[in-house]
């Protein structure tokens, strides 16, 4: 009797005693809770070269870009170019220069010229960067944007480098005026210098900037604020004046702004 009591007890000693590894080693359970790793921190059985990688702009890109190659030159501000979606026209924003004339009327001054220099800064096939503003075209269908360039690894805005030279003046367009003041100064710069339309026109035939507006007598017209213009009579027309692309407010007694956008004689 009494070995068969100390036989029950072993066989009970056995059934409690914890699980052997096969190395002999008995295995414990542990409770299993999950495991947040922040970004960037290795996980202990994580190998020691592995990091997080996140994605850095590279430095000096335009906003809202897009690539698109130069096709042909139209005028001193507008090109074509092809693009990913197709061929499309497009004036340079911040800019205006000499016009190529219509209805009879001869070329502005520093028409071709101006035309010549945006030949030699993007000729045909040259690859650039569009940057919009605000507005996405104008109202002959458009596009505005800024050009940018990429020269030795330096990237130039070419709206910029055409009013250094002399081949555009600087005119602000509402509400695209991100590079006004940058171009602004760059205009400066050509005027001290007498460079390209400033020293070959007597008087440049587009509008002045708002930051050097001219002086107005008391024979100016309220509805043009940035030039001066007598009011009627006699009544003018975009022809019997130099100015072009100007602001115009109401009531507009020349009717200059015949389309109401409130931008004055915009082509001629």
């Amino acid at each position: 009797m009494r070995r068969f009591a100390i036989l029950v007890l072993l066989l009970v000693l056995t059934a409690c005693a914890p699980a052997a590894s096969p190395d002999g080693a008995a295995t414990r359970s542990a409770p299993v809770s999950p495991l947040v790793t922040p970004a960037g921190l290795r996980t202990p059985d994580q190998p020691a070269d592995r990091r997080a990688v996140t994605a850095t702009p590279s430095a000096g890109s335009a906003p809202s870009a897009d690539r698109a190659t130069v096709r042909t030159v139209i005028d001193g501000d507008t090109l074509t170019v092809r693009t990913a979606r197709g061929e499309a026209v497009v004036r340079l924003i911040g800019i205006d220069a000499p016009e190529r004339g219509s209805d009879g009327r001869p070329p502005e001054c520093y028409y071709e010229e101006a035309t010549r220099v945006l030949a030699e800064l993007a000729p045909p096939g040259t690859v650039v960067l569009l940057e919009r503003d605000i507005s996405e075209t104008d109202q002959y269908g458009r596009l505005l944007r800024y050009v940018w360039i990429d020269r030795n690894g330096q990237r130039s805005l070419l709206n910029e480098e055409l009013v250094r030279r002399g081949a555009a003046v600087a005119r602000e367009y509402p509400p695209d005026t991100r590079y006004a003041d940058r171009l602004a100064a760059a205009q400066r710069v050509a005027q001290a210098n007498g460079a390209g339309l400033w020293g070959a026109c007597s008087k440049p035939a587009v509008a002045p900037t708002p930051s050097a507006p001219p002086a107005r007598g008391t024979d100016c017209d309220p509805s043009y604020p940035d030039m001066c213009v007598p009011p009627p009579p006699p009544d003018l027309d975009c022809r019997d004046i130099p100015y072009r692309r100007f602001r115009v407010q109401p009531p507009d007694p020349h009717r200059f702004d015949s389309d109401r956008d409130g931008i004055g004689c915009e082509s001629g």
